[in-house]
């Protein structure tokens, strides 16, 4: 069964930014290809507050941490913990493992839809070093990014994908 939701245009599930809106939730964007967007998912929104994000350019509604090295020991439910985000929350979220065959990509990436109309979320990259380690690139994803992101990867969250060792 697939937990994916029918995809819309970013003109259906972004709010484009009025001065009004920007009261209410947290604008972003608006520069290096970014379109300009008002998020009001509160999860977003305090991860976002929590740490240093960048645009990724030319890839509007996608960041990374700018506190790299604060971040990529932190698997992505340690993050959200990190954040302050209530441990009650993090539990409800679905994360996915999704792992691409060798010669199509060589990174797992985990996903963490936040809001409940899986409009925005968590991609994180897991990293491998020859010795073993592990370490992530977590990377935000408003509603303008996070469907185009998956879709860019061909990826659709599945209940075979759902981590339940948690």
């Amino acid at each position: 069964m697939s937990r994916r939701p029918q995809y819309q245009s970013n003109n259906d599930v972004c709010n484009h930014v009025t001065e009004m809106e920007s009261e209410n939730g947290l604008k972003i964007g608006g520069t290096k290809g970014h379109i300009e967007e008002t998020v009001y998912d509160p999860v977003f929104i305090t991860i976002y507050n929590a740490f240093r994000w960048k645009m990724i350019p030319n890839c509007t509604g996608r960041y990374t941490c700018r506190d790299h090295k604060a971040v990529s020991h932190l698997a992505p439910r340690e993050l959200l913990q990190a954040c302050g985000i209530d441990q009650s929350a993090i539990e409800s979220f679905i994360e996915y493992k999704i792992v691409f065959e060798q010669s199509r990509r060589k990174d797992p990436i985990h996903v963490i839809p936040f809001a409940v109309d899986r409009t925005t979320g968590l991609i994180s990259y897991v990293k491998s070093s020859e010795e073993g380690e592990v370490t992530f690139v977590h990377t935000m994803n408003s509603c303008s990014g996070f469907q185009r992101k998956l879709d860019a990867l061909n990826v659709v969250l599945t209940d075979a994908c759902i981590i339940k060792d948690i």
